[in-house]
C-alpha cells in the first residue's frame, strides 16, 4: 500500500488573481508535522518554485521569514542598440550601379 504525501497549505482564489501574491499568504497557514513532541513547525528550510515568481521583493520576503529561496532567474531581454537605427532602403550595389551609370 501506497501513501499518498498531502498538500502542506492550500488556498483557494478567484480566478482574476495572480498566484504570485499569493505565496506569502500560503506560506503563513503551513504547519509542518514531526514525529516529535511540541508545537508543529511552521517555517520551511526552502522553498523551490519556476521562474514565473522571481522578483527581488519576493526573494527579500522569504529571506526575511528565514527562508531559502530556490527560484531560477528570468530570461531578461538585452537593451536595444542606441542611436539612430541603420535602416538600408536600396541594396548598396543598386546605388553604386546607378552611379556608375551616370558618371559615364
Amino acid at each position: 500500500m501506497s501513501v499518498k504525501p498531502l498538500p502542506l497549505a492550500n488556498c483557494t482564489t478567484a480566478a482574476n488573481v495572480h498566484s504570485r501574491e499569493q505565496v506569502l499568504p500560503l506560506l503563513d497557514k503551513v504547519k509542518l508535522k514531526t514525529l516529535k513532541p511540541g508545537r508543529p513547525r511552521k517555517r520551511l528550510k526552502v522553498l523551490a518554485t519556476d521562474k514565473g515568481y522571481d522578483s527581488k521583493a519576493k526573494r527579500a520576503a522569504l529571506r526575511k521569514r528565514g527562508i531559502r529561496p530556490q527560484i531560477p532567474k528570468r530570461v531578461r531581454k538585452s537593451k536595444k542598440n542606441r542611436g539612430r537605427p541603420i535602416k538600408i532602403s536600396v541594396p548598396r550595389f543598386q546605388q553604386e550601379r546607378c552611379f556608375a551609370l551616370c558618371s559615364t
